[in-house]
């Protein structure tokens, strides 16, 4: 399977970006590059494969979902459930007043939460196969959140969880070497 990229890298807010990075936003952008790509002649746009690490696994996930049949795969790498699942985890004293979906919280300040990113919602949703990729020692999403999200997904038969024991928030593609991406190369190769 060949692979064409395209990059969100620099999303709008993120470094010297403009704009502000919000759902609506990541989403308007993750979607006219999806447009760009299937409007091209010059790759096969049936073969796209769409990766997404943490926020990028949000962004991409909602792609997916919006484009049933438009993508050949999803990859998620150390991606959180939802950014209300995520307060808890950053901020621990707004785990009382503000949750997500396993949350004992009060849920009274989730309205405050432009960009709720609820990941966990989405993946039942879609049909396309999906490689979780995911770090044991990831220090910002815990990864029970990824566990969380592969069983959401259990309706959906074609999708495979990779763990990586040393695997770190950004270096689980490093930490898991060849095993990493011969991980990633053996799923493409079986859709």
């Amino acid at each position: 399977m060949l692979v064409h990229q395209a990059s969100l890298r620099l999303y709008r807010g993120y470094g010297e970006s403009d704009g502000y990075p919000s759902q609506h936003g990541l989403t308007k952008d993750a979607q006219a590059a999806l447009d760009h790509l299937l409007g091209r002649t010059d790759i096969d746009n049936t073969k796209l494969v769409v990766f997404g690490r943490s926020l990028g696994g949000a962004v991409g996930a909602t792609l997916v979902k919006n484009n049933p049949q438009k993508v050949a795969v999803l990859i998620l790498e150390n991606t959180f459930t939802s950014v209300l699942d995520m307060e808890g985890v950053l901020m621990p004293v707004l785990k009382w007043v503000i949750g997500g979906t396993g949350s004992k919280g009060l849920r009274i300040f989730n309205f405050l939460v432009r960009s709720p990113w609820n990941t966990i919602d989405i993946i039942s949703n879609i049909s396309e196969p999906i490689l979780f990729l995911s770090g044991s020692k990831d220090e910002m999403v815990p990864p029970a959140h990824m566990k969380r999200l592969h069983v959401a997904s259990s309706s959906n038969n074609r999708c495979l969880f990779v763990e990586f024991p040393t695997g770190m928030h950004m270096d689980t593609w490093v930490s898991g070497g060849d095993r990493y991406w011969r991980s990633i190369q053996l799923f493409l190769e079986r859709q």
